[in-house]
Order: structure tokens, then C-alpha cells, then sequence
């Protein structure tokens, strides 16, 4: 008796994991990204706010390194997501100034698929495909600083290999509409060490990579 439940349980478990996820019943979503992360930055604009001397430091320190994100939501029916978005990346770590920056947005993402395959109770292939938009708040510096509102944008494309498991490309910008600079972050309230960037930095911050998912609900 007990090895036939345990066969059923074993059965029922490997189906679990071979079909594709029921995409049309929602669900919650987890993922890990890595990829390079990339900086650019309009040099003449933010220069005529704060000075060329500071621009060219704060520019020269952005350089291209690791990025990791992490990201949690919830689809509804298939069609829409609504959740959070974190990136990170870092370098110089082993030295006084550690460069790096993070940003965190809220974001919606919209699953076209959804509407090819919207009559049917499962797809028959395990993909998934959306595209999300995002506000937030990022930060980032290494001998200057900036901070500020993020607006952010990506595209990401997910096969799911079970049905609780996924893995996928992504692409994802962050455009920088940052408005403090900091001279010295760590004194910032004190005269000179914040300067005001009311035009905004400009710039924008890419990362694109492997994304591996986790999926819960259906």
C-alpha cells in the first residue's frame, strides 16, 4: 500500500514538473538576474549644473561591472504583472571609495501571449514573453554620488521547463532623472558637499542577461 502511494505521489509530482504552468490562473513570480551593467551619462549636461571637474570624476568612476537583480510580483490571469524590481552592481570593493550603485522600482509588465492562447486552459509550450515599465528611486557614486527618480523599461522572454521552474533572457534601461550630486555623500547636509541638478543627470543604466525564474500558484 504505501509504495503505491508513493508511486502515485512520484507520478503526480514528475507531471507537476513536466507540464508548462497554467499561465491563464496568475501566480506569484521570482527572479534572478545576472548580467553586465552598464552606465551613460550626457557629460555636457550634467557638467553645466555642477561643474566639468566634477562631471568628468563622477563619470570616469561609472564603469561597466556585474549587475545581479532580484525581482518578486504577482501575474494576474496571464495578462499583467505588478511587483518590485531591485538591481545592484558594484566594483572597486577592495578599495577605501567602493563604487556602486542600486535601484529599486515598482513595476507593471504586460504578457502579450496570453491573448494568442487566451481561449485555451494550458499552452502547449512553456514560454512566456512581457514587457515592463517602472518607476523608482536609484542611487549611485563612487568618489561623486547622484541620487534620485528612476524611470525603467524591459523586455524579457521565459521558458518554463516545469511548471515551477523557468529560465529566460532579459534587456532592461534605466533612465536616470537624477537631481542631487554629491560632492561628499557622507557630509551631505553639510554647505557645498550637495549640489542642487535641477535639469536632471540624464543617462540611463542597461544591464541584460540570464534570467532564472520561480514560479508558485497555478
Amino acid at each position: 500500500m504505501f509504495r503505491c502511494v508513493l508511486m502515485a505521489g512520484l507520478i503526480t509530482a514528475g507531471a507537476a514538473l513536466a507540464d508548462p504552468p497554467k499561465f491563464s490562473e496568475g501566480g506569484f513570480l521570482f527572479s534572478v538576474m545576472y548580467g553586465p551593467g552598464i552606465w551613460g551619462f550626457n557629460r555636457t549636461l550634467l557638467a553645466e549644473q555642477v561643474g566639468t571637474a566634477n562631471a568628468d570624476i563622477y563619470i570616469a568612476d561609472a564603469v561597466t561591472s556585474h549587475a545581479v537583480s532580484l525581482r518578486a510580483g504577482y501575474n494576474i490571469l496571464g495578462h499583467a504583472s505588478l511587483g518590485v524590481d531591485f538591481s545592484a552592481t558594484g566594483w572597486d570593493i577592495t578599495t577605501p571609495d567602493r563604487g556602486g550603485g542600486g535601484l529599486v522600482t515598482g513595476y507593471l509588465a504586460w504578457h502579450p501571449l496570453e491573448l494568442v492562447w487566451m481561449k485555451k486552459a494550458q499552452r502547449p509550450i512553456g514560454l512566456d514573453v512581457s514587457t515592463m515599465f517602472g518607476v523608482g528611486y536609484g542611487i549611485m557614486g563612487e568618489r561623486r554620488g547622484m541620487d534620485g527618480l528612476v524611470l525603467q523599461w524591459g523586455l524579457n522572454a521565459d521558458y518554463f521547463f516545469a511548471r515551477y521552474f523557468g529560465l529566460g533572457l532579459f534587456a532592461k534601461g534605466s533612465f536616470l532623472q537624477w537631481d542631487k550630486f554629491y560632492v561628499d555623500y557622507n557630509n551631505r547636509d553639510l554647505p557645498g558637499a550637495t549640489i542642487p541638478a535641477p535639469k536632471g543627470s540624464g543617462g540611463s543604466f542597461w544591464t541584460l542577461g540570464i534570467a532564472l525564474t520561480f514560479r508558485a500558484g497555478d
